[in-house]
């Protein structure tokens, strides 16, 4: 399997890395470790000085306000970037989604790297993925949206051999690939479109917290303009995904 950074992405975004894991799970509905995680962030958001009347103005969350809405082209305080979205839940007192012990702990991971973070079931995913602009006339299905979306191809997205998995660089998932109660193995990505935070370090904070919930880290990596792209050894037991 292999996953790569188009080229037109990186010459607009030379600073960009996309960080990426493959690990081995098992979903639950809850953890007592991730619930712990989950109550734990307020306090330490508040600990580095961020609250409801600063938190879009702070470089890792304003770097994908200018990108929505001087590149993409859409409202940022409609469109938002995943971290943020997150974040405005913590610092406005709003209790963070429930999904399942993986999807809540990588949302956790994200609001503490302050960076965006995704992740896909790999036995759902069609052979490779490329982070790259959208096409002409391409639709986007996402998670929790009726009717498709007509994309833009100053749009960002994630795309299998298939899909699109993700819209607007990290807006939002696709139905199709998401992780669920079946999901064995899955390929988690950060974003970062600029020089702003450590991908290496977020990388490092979500193995070790996926450690504490019993999954298994099986290779990971950071995709750049000095390394584009990258070969994925996928678990003998993933289909690869519908042809």
């Amino acid at each position: 399997m292999q996953i790569r950074i188009e080229n037109d992405v990186l010459e607009r975004y030379p600073e960009a890395e996309i960080g990426y894991l493959v690990a081995r799970v098992s979903v639950k509905k809850s953890d007592p470790y991730v619930e712990g995680l989950k109550q734990g962030l307020a306090k330490s958001v508040q600990e580095r000085g961020i609250n409801a009347t600063n938190f879009v103005v702070h470089p890792h969350l304003a770097i994908w306000r200018t990108i929505y809405e001087e590149d993409f082209q859409v409202n940022p305080k409609t469109f938002r970037s995943s971290v943020e979205a997150l974040l405005r839940r913590v610092v406005t007192g709003k209790e963070m989604w429930s999904i399942s012990n993986v999807v809540d702990l990588y949302n956790c991971c994200s609001i503490l790297s302050l960076m965006p973070m995704g992740g896909y079931d790999l036995n759902k995913v069609s052979r490779d993925i490329t982070i790259r602009y959208a096409k002409e006339g391409e639709t986007f299905q996402g998670l929790g949206i009726r009717l498709p979306i007509e994309t833009n191809p100053e749009h960002i997205v994630y795309a299998d051999d298939k899909r699109l998995i993700c819209w607007l660089w990290n807006h939002k998932d696709a139905e199709e690939t998401c992780i669920d109660e079946n999901t064995e193995y899955v390929i988690f990505f950060i974003d970062s479109a600029k020089k702003v935070g450590s991908v290496q370090e977020a990388l490092d904070q979500l193995v070790e917290n996926l450690l504490k919930i019993e999954a298994v880290p099986l290779e990971s990596g950071i995709l750049s303009r000095a390394a584009p792209q990258a070969t994925i050894n996928i678990p003998k037991s993933v289909t690869s995904g519908p042809l």
